[in-house]
């Protein structure tokens, strides 16, 4: 019987009638379960992945299924799955996995927030777990077993670290008894010669006449028996996989070795770049993380989750930084011209004197410009140029020239000054007197007359003497014109 069960292990179907149902098992390895049912309008509907198939009270994920029609137009679904410690995969170690501790302390932090839990720990001492790159859950657990040189044992959500799985029970594979075939298998790939058989054999278990003999689990030692092909030896079930349906004839992987950690390290090593290993110019290794190197040793980029670097070389293996990110810190270095269409961000600080806040405030030493300026606004000291247009220009000092000949004007008045440097006309107002006029001097400094307005008139005064004259038509007066307070001369 198998229950399909969805993510909150609600059950949601039982399927009793199914086909080519397997449970497969390795010590420290897979552990999946395939099946096949017939199409049916009422149950098929929660063969989906992310629901649990139930089999003896063990939980399998629904990983993958397919449909195929027959020519009798009937539909098949075949069905795969994986225990639910296929979950572990998915919770990641981004940082890598660097801690020592007991395998019970290590399996918790490793477990932490999975929702699975950790279950019996056969393995006391103290085991040291580095793996710097990214890794998940699972692989901290195998590492864990690899380290201690125990095995894992699957339960649900629980998980147990086991010196050993299986025993002796003095269970025979014999020909002519329970043996149905044998392929023997011997591989010297990794350096070492392995052997190992892979075993057709009929439960005798399972039979009435046989009830609770020859019974046999995972990691049992057995001893294999042909005496015609002369093999007669003592191993252990590294692999099982038999149906839960009708558990008779059933297939064992027996080995000397577990060929879930050993065998999957040689293809990892031969068919991969391992740590600190050069293929095709890359190197991956857990002191500096992905190192890239062109073939001259012109060129090398090194790239890990600390930092980024792209760096030019001199041929002999030195290196200087081109390109330099550091994100811990946030200090991110270029050498040589930097090109790019548009700069969008806060801060921009050159060195001590040029700096640009996150309003747009710059500060610097000086510029220079070639074309425009526009500006609302431009406050500061002096302003050289030959042309000014805006609409508003504030300051303490406009200044036409820095000495000589020139014209200022100030917040007291404006002035004009002759190629001495001597003050010879001056506009401005006296607000204490409530007047404003022009003022008139000579080329030593000294007042020569004045004209201004005030309390309604205007006054013109010569300091020593005053002269109106009209060269090609006469002097009009208009008005009263009063000679009371003067001596009139020539009438």
């Amino acid at each position: 019987m198998i229950t399909i069960l969805n993510p909150s292990r609600n059950p949601l179907a039982i399927f009793e009638n199914y086909l080519n149902d397997e449970i497969t098992e390795q010590l420290n390895g897979a552990y999946t379960l395939r099946f096949s049912i017939v199409l049916d309008e009422e149950k098929s509907q929660y063969i989906q992945v992310g629901n649990i198939a139930e089999v003896e009270g063990q939980y399998f994920n629904i990983v993958k299924h397919r449909r195929t029609r027959s020519e009798s137009n009937e539909v098949a679904i075949a069905v795969e799955c994986e225990q639910v410690s296929y979950d572990l995969l998915f919770h990641l170690f981004e940082g890598g996995f660097i801690h020592t501790n007991t395998p019970w302390v290590l399996m918790n932090t490793a477990l932490e927030g999975t929702g699975f839990t950790v279950g019996a720990v056969q393995y006391a001492g103290y085991v040291s777990i580095d793996l710097k790159e990214g890794v998940n859950a699972r692989g901290v657990l195998m590492e864990i077993a690899a380290q201690t040189g125990c095995e894992l044992y699957f339960d649900k959500y629980t998980v147990s670290l086991l010196t050993r799985r299986g025993q002796d029970r003095g269970v025979q594979f014999r020909l002519g008894k329970n043996l149905k075939g044998i392929v023997k298998d011997v591989n010297g790939q990794s350096g070492e010669v392995l052997t190992a058989y892979e075993i057709d054999v009929v439960e005798l278990n399972t039979l009435p006449e046989f009830e609770g003999l020859e019974y046999f689990e995972l990691g049992d030692t057995v001893d294999i028996i042909d005496e015609e092909l002369g093999i007669n030896e003592q191993q252990r079930i590294i692999e099982y996989s038999y149906s839960p349906k009708r558990r008779i004839n059933s297939k064992v992987t027996i080995a000397n070795y577990i060929e879930g950690i050993q065998d999957t390290i040689y293809r990892i090593q031969t068919t991969t770049v391992g740590k600190d290993k050069w293929m095709y110019g890359v190197r991956i290794g857990p002191g500096e993380g992905i190192v890239i190197e062109r073939y001259d040793k012109m060129a090398r980029s090194i790239w890990n989750a600390d930092e980024f670097r792209m760096q030019k070389g001199n041929g002999n293996g030195s290196y200087t930084d081109s390109l330099y990110f550091d994100p811990i810190n946030q200090e991110y270095e270029f050498v040589g011209i930097v090109r790019a269409g548009q700069f969008i961000g806060g801060r921009i600080e050159i060195g001590n004197n040029f700096i640009v806040d996150e309003t747009g405030h710059m500060k610097a030493v000086g510029a220079e410009f070639s074309g425009d300026i526009r500006a609302s606004t431009i406050n500061g000291g002096d302003i050289y140029g030959s042309y000014i247009e805006g609409a508003s220009i504030m300051g303490s000092s406009i200044r036409t020239a820095p000495n000589g000949e020139r014209i200022e004007l100030d917040p007291f008045g404006f002035r004009f000054y002759d190629d001495y440097g001597a003050r010879r006309v001056e506009l401005g107002t006296n607000p204490q007197a409530n007047i404003s006029g022009h003022t008139y001097y000579n080329s030593n400094g000294q007042s020569e007359g004045l004209v201004y307005a005030s309390d309604g008139q205007l006054h013109v005064i010569g300091a020593n003497g005053l002269l109106m004259r009209a060269y090609n038509s006469g002097v009009i007066f208009e008005g009263v014109v009063d000679f009371s307070n003067a001596t009139v001369i020539g009438l």
